[in-house]
Parts: structure tokens; C-alpha cells; sequence
């Protein structure tokens, strides 16, 4: 879907935190699973608007103690029937959107020594969705930032769209993170909207991964080039 490119045509401004290249998502700056899961909620309830079911998955991976890995892989099979694959590195499991405080509970029942040889977490819940981000004045989301507003442009092979924000948020039994790809409104719009995500948010956006994103000459694709952080200092 080709966008005709004129003064008018629209421009977004993207976050991506992190690339697989800086090491793939932002910490939540917690141990504990409770607590980092309810980092991820108020960011998700203060900031954004879900546009899609969200997707649960629990992993137990191998390389930690016998013992605390047979009784991860017991209970997750009994909370959540039998695994959607498995491996020999992990085991995964679907989990549904109503047992979601059965796997928290199972990773906060794992105890200390839930960890693989490499210091990793021996099992973790991961939640990966689509979002609208919200206006901080309307606490709407912003009516043009959808991808049919973008043509559909596919930023990369894994099926980012330009206009389709999406979080995705790993929390495990040692470390738990949280992934952004965001898109903002390129204009007055952009500096409230990145400072209301910063506020809440327990870690700092990274300065380095802000692209804004314009039509090509024939209208058919979209560049970008990097530009500073729209947070403005202090927020």
C-alpha cells in the first residue's frame, strides 16, 4: 500500500529498546517475579491500550539444579497441561490469560538457587503483545498512529509494522526485562508522549534508539535517520 508523498504525508517517530545488538531489552531493576510483573503493569496501564490479546508462554530451561527444574516442569504440567514444545535446552508451556497468578506463583515457589550454571533464570513467564500507545492529555490512543496510516511498511523481517507498537515483557525466577518497540506522533505530540512513557518506566530510554521515519520520493517505502531522545532532561 504506497502512500502518496506530499507536505501533508505523516511521519512517526520509533523506540526501539533494545535491539538484539545492545543486549535485546531494558531491566527491570528487580529480583523478585511479584514485583517486576507489577513494573510491567503500571508502565502498560499508565501508557498504553491493548490492541491485541496478550500472549503468555512459561519456560523452564535446562542447565540448574535437578531438583528445582523437575519441580518446575511438575507444576507447570499441572497447571497447564501438557508442554507446546519442547527441547533440549527448554520446555514451553501456553498459559492462558486466567492463569497468569499460577505461574507467578510457581516462579516465586522456585527459590534461590532457580538459576542455571550460567547464573540465568531457570524458568520464566513472558508476555508479548501489540499496544496503542495513549496521549497523556486525552489518555486516548493517538488516532493516526496505526500501520494502514503508514502503508502497511514492514520495518523489518519479524513483522514490526510502522504505526504497530509492541511491548514484551520477560519475567523470571533471577532477571526479568521488558522490550519496547514504540511509535510516537513526529510532531508536538512526540515530548509529552516520551516523557509520560519515562515516567513510568523503573529504568532510563536509552538516548541512542530513536529513529524518525519519512516517506521515500516515489512513496513506496519509508527511511529513517536517528535523531536525539524527544525525553526532555529531568522527566
Amino acid at each position: 500500500m504506497a502512500r502518496t508523498p506530499d507536505i501533508a504525508s505523516p511521519q512517526v517517530v520509533t523506540y526501539d529498546g533494545l535491539p538484539a545488538s545492545a543486549g535485546g531489552a531494558h531491566s527491570l531493576r528487580v529480583k523478585h517475579p511479584d514485583k517486576a510483573f507489577q513494573r510491567v503493569l503500571t508502565f502498560a496501564d499508565a501508557c498504553t491500550e491493548p490492541v491485541s490479546a496478550p500472549s503468555w508462554v512459561f519456560r523452564v530451561v535446562a542447565g540448574g539444579p535437578p531438583a528445582s527444574t523437575e519441580h518446575l516442569v511438575s507444576l507447570a504440567t499441572e497447571r497447564f497441561g501438557g508442554p507446546r514444545h519442547r527441547a533440549r535446552t527448554h520446555t514451553e508451556w501456553n498459559v492462558a490469560s486466567d492463569a497468569v497468578n499460577d505461574a507467578l506463583d510457581a516462579l516465586g515457589t522456585a527459590g534461590p538457587d532457580a538459576v542455571t550454571s550460567h547464573g540465568h533464570s531457570l524458568a520464566a513467564l513472558t508476555c508479548a503483545m501489540r499496544v496503542d500507545l495513549l496521549d497523556p492529555h486525552t489518555r486516548a490512543p493517538h488516532s493516526d498512529m496505526n500501520p494502514d496510516a503508514f502503508g502497511r511498511f514492514a520495518v523489518d523481517g519479524y513483522g514490526r509494522l510502522l504505526g504497530a507498537s509492541g511491548v514484551r515483557a520477560t519475567v523470571g525466577t533471577a532477571a526479568s526485562s521488558l522490550s519496547l518497540w514504540l511509535n510516537l506522533p513526529a510532531d508536538d505530540r512526540l515530548s509529552p508522549t516520551a516523557g509520560h512513557v519515562q515516567a513510568h518506566l523503573p529504568f532510563r530510554l536509552s538516548a541512542k534508539h530513536w529513529r524518525l521515519w519519512r516517506p521515500t520520493r516515489t512513496g513506496d517505502a519509508d527511511r529513517s535517520t536517528k535523531i536525539p531522545s524527544p525525553v526532555r532532561a529531568g522527566a
